[in-house]
């Protein structure tokens, strides 16, 4: 074999990999996940799908009327197991939030090297149950 064809195959193999790592790093892994309402969402959403209405289906797991202490039980469980990739750390973002009678809390749903898609919910509690809902699939990039 000549040189040339040695350089262009060695070439073409760095390509390749440059092509598969790229792949791999840009669509991240699949969490794993316990939660049925994270399972819901991601099942429903894509990663180009930054400020997607969720409400209907976070209002199937906190439904308008249930106590403040089971929507806070149901905030709890909704969680990854991060990926665990070979060449980044996953950032998960989960914080909860009150500013007076309403909560917010934010959740990870889905870590890729490039960013996140976090689950966005706003609950407005009265007199102990909770009386408005809104969710959002919200991206952040890196």
């Amino acid at each position: 074999m000549t040189t040339g064809r040695l350089i262009g195959i060695g070439f073409g193999l760095f390509a390749l990999v440059c092509a598969v790592a790229t792949y791999d790093y840009s669509r991240g892994r699949l969490p794993e996940t316990n939660s049925p309402l994270v399972a819901e969402v991601l099942a429903a959403t894509t990663a180009r799908e930054c400020g997607r209405d969720a409400t209907e289906i976070v209002g199937r797991f906190l439904p308008l009327g249930m106590e403040q202490a089971e929507a806070e039980r149901v905030l709890e469980t909704i969680a990854i197991t991060p990926p665990k990739p070979w060449f980044w750390r996953p950032a998960i973002e989960n914080a909860t939030t009150w500013t007076g009678s309403t909560l917010e809390a934010l959740r990870t749903i889905k870590a890729t090297a490039f960013g996140n898609n976090l689950l966005r919910m706003h609950l407005t509690f009265a007199e102990g149950k909770l009386k408005r809902l809104a969710a959002e699939v919200v991206c952040r990039f890196d």
